[in-house]
């Protein structure tokens, strides 16, 4: 009996033991569950998913900020289009701080240009600015039209990433945090996951919107915008082991149908829809342990990068409506501390290049790539002089792409330049047109259109025709051919024929047009200044024929027959022809007629001309003047130069005043309205003009109180297709004109 009582005894213990057990496990369990990761000692492995959005993204940047603040470890990171871009960088070692500076320095209106800014441009694409011929071009190759992939190869945008990402290692599992960029398949309409291979092209590949920036060619695979495939990568982050994700989604709502009221905003709408709908199936797969995050964006845009400290203000709201979910997954600051150590990691210093390679995929010699790269070998590297040697190949608009990588073996540092030529060339056709109308029946239309051929040597010579019919009519046909490696020295020849019409003005009234053709012909070499200056000397010869069209046909027709040596210098450094906001452009020429070259008398043409821009904040000024005449000769020579028209004496008619000596000075105001910093938006301006100049036959007639006065209000639009003003002019004597004109107005005497 007292053994049984015993055995009960030692049983009731057992049973008190065992319970005492379980109660502390369960203890245990609960207070895993609520006790922050730093006070466990062991955490969980945490997956940043960051998705698409254009500027948006910038509110990726305000969640990083909460995270760090937090101090809470990221292990994974999978992102698309700008997603990708802030999290390889943050993959890669850069700080939130790091990331924020360098998003907001980038000059998102440049990056969104394929060519450089003009300033950097070569000299002979500067003059190409001064037709007004549409930039985009298309190719022409067996005999079909060809257009380029997207309005953008990404050059820009790509050198950008190039020097954020330079020495990123090749295998994305090895960054400091393991990254994965996501980009779909064009073909296919796949997501592709990126994980090996230049940083900085998976990055501008998962971002290559369709349409706008060029597919990017990986593996033989044409990818764009990862978000029409996998927006918000969620299975991806869950299948590099991730324990719990933290979730950035920027998918915007969709438009209701008031806000469908154009073509551009139903395409946009099925774009959305297409992103909205991958992302709500990768929503699906979060975990009760994921946490979501989405900011407001509501009324931005996803090309609004100038807003971008708004919207990372947005990102840092948003996260910090989930602080307690993520605060549990803080650690210590002493582990934070060294998790930070580890994962930056990055290599801040330029290296030192050992030897330089190019792989030359045109037919230019490689021995003119190589004369425009100024890196030397043991030079450490400076990726903005290089960029600027880059900007300058790219300038000579027969590249598709100028890219440039750092490559390490055997402890050597290899620096390779990398030119492809474009796809649709060599052969390119350009088109464009003029109009000008003074609302009274006069009026001007002109259609044109350019052959170029590309690369007809290893020097990089051009040979370009140009046809034009309306109002002015010309055949034109020029080879130009530089002659050394540095493209400094070259020669030109051209061939030209011209029909045009000219009126006559007697007191403000019109009293005849004639009609005027003849043909030209010019031999030139120059020598070109870097990419700001050019000297040229030629010889040029001219004849034909001016008859009365309107008027007193009875007048006989005369003889045109012209020949003289030409020599000018020019320089050049305006941002733009179209519509200058910046720079300084200057030019002198002085023409000596000579019998022995078929000018009918012997006599010098001097012209000098000058346009100064410069922008303060929204408002542009620019002072504008030249002066002309026919010196060293009694001949006649009244209708040498003509004044009129817009910003020409705006209160008088195109042309209206015409004699032996001309002089004009002119003070430009713009004010640009709305608002065009999103990238892709047509910048509108009002303004006004204040002018003074004159026409004279004689030297002794130049006085400033001889000087007209005229000036004009404008509202002017910077069109894809060249600039477009709508003008009022006024004169002395109640003068009033009225314009409307597409393409440039910045003529000079």
């Amino acid at each position: 009996m007292r053994h049984f009582t015993t055995t009960i005894r030692v049983k009731e213990a057992a049973c008190t033991i065992l319970a005492l057990l379980v109660l502390v496990i369960n203890i245990d369990q609960v207070v895993a569950e609520t006790v922050p990761t730093e006070q466990t000692g062991e955490r969980p492995v945490i997956g940043l998913v960051l998705s698409g959005g254009g500027a948006r993204g910038a509110s990726h940047i305000g969640v990083l900020k909460v995270l760090e603040e937090l101090r809470i470890p990221i292990d994974v990171i999978t992102g698309t289009s700008m997603g990708a871009i802030v999290g390889g960088m943050y993959a890669y070692g850069y700080s939130v701080e790091e990331i924020e500076k360098h998003l907001g320095e980038t000059d998102w209106d440049a990056i969104f240009r394929d060519e450089p800014p003009r300033k950097s441009r070569s000299f002979r694409r500067k003059q190409d600015d001064y037709n007004f011929l549409i930039k985009q071009e298309a190719g022409v190759k067996e005999g079909k039209l060809i257009i380029p992939k997207g309005l953008l190869q990404g050059q820009q945008l790509s050198l950008r990433l190039k020097s954020l990402t330079l020495l990123a290692p090749t295998d994305f599992d090895v960054l400091p945090i393991r990254f994965r960029a996501v980009a779909a398949d064009i073909e296919s309409g796949e997501a592709v996951v990126l994980r090996h291979g230049s940083l900085s092209t998976a990055m501008l590949a998962s971002m290559a919107i369709p349409g706008v920036l060029a597919p990017v060619d990986w593996n033989d695979r044409l990818l764009v915008d990862g978000g029409f495939a996998n927006n918000v990568p969620v299975q991806l982050a869950h299948e590099l082991g991730a324990d719990i994700l933290i979730v950035v989604d920027l998918s915007s709502e969709l438009q209701g149908r008031d806000g469908l009221t154009s073509p551009f905003s139903i395409l946009n709408q099925i774009l959305g829809i297409t992103i909205q709908r991958n992302s709500a199936e990768q929503l699906k797969k979060l975990t009760s342990d994921d946490i979501l995050i989405q900011p407001d964006l509501s009324g931005y845009s996803s090309t609004d990068f100038w807003r971008t400290s708004e919207m990372i203000d947005s990102g840092v709201v948003a996260a910090e409506l989930n602080t307690q979910r993520l605060g549990q997954l803080s650690i210590s600051k002493e582990d934070y501390a060294e998790y930070l150590t580890a994962v930056r990691q990055r290599d801040t210093e330029s290296p030192t290049i050992d030897r330089i390679t190019f792989d030359n995929q045109t037919p230019l010699s490689t021995d003119v790539l190589k004369s425009h790269i100024t890196v030397e070998a043991g030079d450490k590297l400076d990726i903005p002089a290089l960029e600027e040697d880059i900007h300058q190949l790219y300038g000579m608009n027969i590249f598709e792409r100028v890219d440039y990588n750092v490559l390490q073996d055997d402890q050597q540092k290899e620096l390779n330049v990398e030119a492809e030529e474009k796809e649709w060339g060599p052969h390119y056709l350009r088109f464009g047109l003029i109009m000008e109308t003074d609302f009274e029946g006069s009026g001007i239309f002109n259609l044109a259109t350019s052959h170029t051929m590309t690369l007809i040597n290893r020097l990089g010579g051009e040979w370009r025709s140009e046809l034009q019919i309306g109002h002015d009519q010309r055949l034109v046909t020029e080879l130009y051919q530089p002659i050394d490696n540095r493209l400094r020295y070259y020669f030109r020849t051209s061939l030209g024929y011209y029909e045009t019409h000219f009126a006559q003005f007697e007191s403000g009234q019109q009293v005849a047009d004639l009609d005027v053709s003849y043909s030209t012909f010019l031999l030139a070499g120059g020598r070109q200044f870097g990419n700001w200056g050019q000297l040229e000397v030629g010889a040029y010869a001219a004849s034909g024929d001016s008859s009365p069209r309107i008027g007193d046909l009875s007048t006989p027709t005369n003889d045109i027959n012209a020949g003289a040596w030409v020599v000018t210098f020019s320089y050049d450094q305006l941002d733009s022809i179209n519509i200058p906001r910046s720079g300084l452009l200057a030019n002198i020429s002085w023409s000596a007629g000579k019998e022995a070259l078929g000018a009918e008398d012997e006599q010098d043409t001097l012209r000098v001309n000058g346009l100064w821009a410069g922008t303060w904040n929204k408002h542009t000024l620019m002072l504008w003047g030249g002066i002309a005449g026919v010196i060293h000769t009694d001949v006649p020579a009244d209708d040498a130069f003509s004044i009129g028209g817009l910003f020409n004496l705006s209160g008088y008619r195109k042309s209206e005043l015409s004699g032996r000596y001309a002089g004009m000075m002119r003070v430009i105001y713009l004010r640009e309205i709305g608002d065009s910093r999103s990238v892709l938006k047509v910048p509108v301006y009002v303004g006004a003009s204040l002018e003074a100049g004159n026409v004279w036959n004689d030297r002794d007639e130049i006085r400033f109180d001889s000087l007209l006065l005229a000036g004009s209000i404008s509202l002017a639009i910077d069109s894809p297709i060249g600039p477009i003003y709508l003008a009022r002019g006024f004169a002395e004597g109640g003068r009033r004109e009225s314009y409307l004109y597409l393409g440039r107005t910045f003529t000079f005497l």
